[in-house]
C-alpha cells in the first residue's frame, strides 16, 4: 500500500492505493480541511494549523500516512525541459544542476533533481529546483509527527509522467488544464509528448460568468501559441480538472473554435476504484496525488536530494586515517587515568558543593526563571521564522518599476495610443487598453512587448474597430419655389481598440 499526499489550496489530499504494471487501484481517499491562509503559494505559513489537521487524521487512522510520498506545487519551483544525449545518471544529475546556475540570484540554495521523459528527437529530461527552506517546511512538519517521507515530487512532473504512461493519450494533441482553487496550470501535449506549460492566477470568483470569460482568454492564448509552432498536429481538445459541470458548460458556451472540443478530464482505464463509498470520487480534483503514483523510469526525489545537500563530506588523507585508531586508544587511556585520580581526591568535596548549590533556594529560583526565559525566546524565534516564511511567499510576487512602464509606452512606436494601464499586485498582471492606427499594429505591439523580456506571458484577445458616424443635412429650393431637405450619413474609422494582459516575471525590484 502506497500513500500520496498533496497540499492543495482547498486542503490536504490523501490518496492510498497500489500501482502494479502501470495500473493504479485506489483503496482510500480523504481531504483534510485546513484553515484558509495556512498555505500560500505552496509554502506552509501556519505550521500549527496544518500540524493539527494532520495529527487529527493520524489519530483517527494510524495507517493513513504509511509509506508516504509527497507532491508539492508552487510558482517558487523552477523547472526546465532539455534534450540530452545518452548519458549516465550521475552525468545527467550534474547537467540538471548546471541548468539552474543562471538562477542563483533569484533562488536561495536550490535543491535540484531530474526525471526522464520522452521527446520528439529522442531522450529528454525534466529538471526542477526548489529552495531548501520550502522543502524544510514540509520535512519539519512530518518529522515532528514522526511520519517518514519516502520521496518528494513536483506537481508538473507527476502530470507529465501520468500522461506519458497512459495508453489513451498516446498520439493525442491536447491541452490539459488543472484548476486548483484560484491557480491554473495548463499543459500542452503534441502527439502525446509534453512541449509547453504555463501557470497563472485566476482573478474571478469560482462559478461566475467572469471566470468563464477568464478561462476562455487563457485557452485562446494557448491556441495561439500552438498555432505559432506551425506543427502538423493541430490542437483539437482541451481537458479540464478541478472544474464542476456548471463551470465547464459556461466555458463551452464561449468556445469560439468549432473544431476544439472541451471535456472534463476522464478517469482513464489504468486507474480503478477499489472501494465502495457513499461519497462520489472526483477524479479531476485528485489528479495530482493520482499522477504521483506514475513516477516513470527515474523518479524525482527532492527529499533524498535535500538530505544529500545537508551532508558534510570531508575526506581525510590516508596518513590521518591510519592514526585514528591509535590516537583514540591513547585518548581513552588518558581519560580513564584522569577520571580515576580525579574521583580519588576530589569526588567527595565536589559532591558536597554540588548538593549545597542545588539546595540553595536562590539558585532554584534563578533556574526556573532561566527556563521560562528560554521557552519565551524559543517561542519568539518560532514566530520570527513564521513571519519570514510568510514574507518570502508574499515577496515572490513581482514588483512594477518605472523602466517597465516606459517600455510599455515606447513599444507603441507612435502607432499605439494607450488609453489606460491597471496593475494587479497579487499576480503581477498589467492590464493594457489601447488604440492602434490599423489592425496590424495591435498584433505587432503585442509581439514587441513579448521581446522586452519583462513578462512571463502576454495575453491578447484581438481588436475591434472604432468608428464615428456623422450626419449632414442640406436644403435646396426648386424653380417652383418648393424647398427640399436631404440628409447624408458618413462613417469614419477612428482606429482599432484592443486589450492585453502582461504578467511580470518574478524577482524584479525597484
Amino acid at each position: 500500500m502506497q500513500t500520496l499526499v498533496y497540499f492543495s489550496n482547498d486542503g490536504i489530499q490523501v490518496l492510498q492505493g497500489i500501482i502494479k504494471k502501470g495500473h493504479l487501484n485506489i483503496s482510500n481517499f480523504k481531504t483534510l480541511p485546513v484553515e484558509t491562509g495556512a498555505l500560500i503559494n505552496g509554502v506552509i505559513t501556519n505550521e500549527e494549523v496544518v500540524k493539527e489537521a494532520v495529527a487529527g487524521a493520524l489519530k483517527e487512522n494510524p495507517k493513513l500516512f504509511k509509506n508516504m510520498k509527497l507532491v508539492i506545487d508552487s510558482s517558487l519551483i523552477a523547472t526546465k525541459t532539455i534534450e540530452v544525449p545518452k548519458l549516465k545518471p550521475r552525468e545527467l544529475a550534474a547537467l540538471a544542476a548546471v541548468e539552474f546556475e543562471d538562477n542563483a540570484g533569484n533562488y536561495d540554495e536550490l535543491v535540484v533533481d531530474y526525471a526522464n521523459m520522452p521527446g520528439f528527437m529522442g531522450h529528454n529530461i525534466f529538471c526542477c529546483g526548489v529552495e531548501k527552506r520550502v522543502l524544510e517546511s514540509y520535512i519539519t512538519l512530518f518529522a515532528s509527527l514522526k511520519i517518514q517521507i519516502q520521496s518528494i515530487d513536483v506537481g508538473l512532473n507527476t502530470l507529465i509522467q501520468y500522461v506519458s504512461a497512459t495508453r489513451d493519450f498516446k498520439g493525442m494533441t491536447f491541452a490539459l488544464n488543472i484548476v486548483d482553487g484560484k491557480n491554473l496550470v495548463s499543459l500542452l501535449f503534441e502527439n502525446g509528448i509534453y512541449i509547453f506549460s504555463t501557470r497563472s492566477r485566476l482573478l474571478s470568483e469560482r462559478g461566475t460568468a467572469a471566470l468563464a470569460d477568464e478561462l476562455s482568454g487563457k485557452l485562446s492564448s494557448l491556441i495561439q501559441f500552438s498555432k505559432s509552432q506551425k506543427s502538423e498536429h493541430s490542437l483539437n481538445m482541451s481537458l479540464y480538472a478541478g472544474l464542476d459541470e456548471f463551470e465547464l458548460e459556461a466555458l463551452k458556451a464561449l468556445n469560439f473554435d468549432p473544431e476544439l472540443n472541451l471535456f472534463m478530464m476522464p478517469q482513464t482505464p489504468n486507474v480503478k476504484n477499489g472501494f465502495v463509498m457513499d461519497e462520489a470520487f472526483d477524479f479531476g480534483n485528485f489528479i495530482y496525488p493520482i499522477a504521483g503514483f506514475f513516477a516513470g523510469t527515474k523518479p524525482i526525489n527532492l527529499f533524498d536530494a535535500f538530505r544529500r545537500s545537508k551532508a558534510v563530506k570531508k575526506d581525510l588523507p590516508f596518513e590521518y586515517k591510519a592514526l585514528i585508531i591509535p590516537g583514540a586508544m591513547i585518548l581513552v587511556c588518558l581519560i580513564i587515568f584522569g577520571i580515576f585520580f580525579g574521583l580519588k581526591y576530589s569526588a567527595q568535596k565536589r559532591l558536597e558543593e554540588m548538593n549545597a548549590y542545588i539546595g540553595d533556594t536562590n539558585n532554584q529560583a534563578e533556574y526556573m526563571q532561566a527556563k521560562e526565559l528560554t521557552e519565551e525566546v524559543s517561542a519568539i524565534q518560532t514566530e520570527i521564522s513564521n513571519i519570514e516564511t510568510i514574507n518570502m511567499a508574499i515577496n515572490s510576487n513581482p514588483d512594477l518599476v518605472s523602466v517597465m512602464l516606459n517600455a510599455i509606452a515606447t513599444q507603441g512606436n507612435g502607432a499605439i495610443a494607450l488609453n489606460s494601464l491597471e496593475y494587479d499586485g497579487i499576480d503581477g498582471a498589467i492590464h493594457i487598453v489601447a488604440t492602434a492606427n490599423n489592425e496590424k499594429e495591435a498584433a505587432r505591439y503585442i509581439e514587441r512587448l513579448k521581446t522586452t523580456g519583462y513578462f512571463t506571458q502576454v495575453d491578447y484577445t484581438g481588436y475591434s474597430q472604432v468608428t464615428a458616424t456623422q450626419t449632414t443635412t442640406s436644403t435646396s429650393t426648386s424653380s417652383t419655389g418648393t424647398t427640399g431637405t436631404s440628409t447624408s450619413t458618413s462613417t469614419t474609422t477612428l482606429g482599432y481598440s484592443f486589450a492585453a494582459d502582461a504578467y511580470l516575471k518574478a524577482g524584479a525590484s525597484q
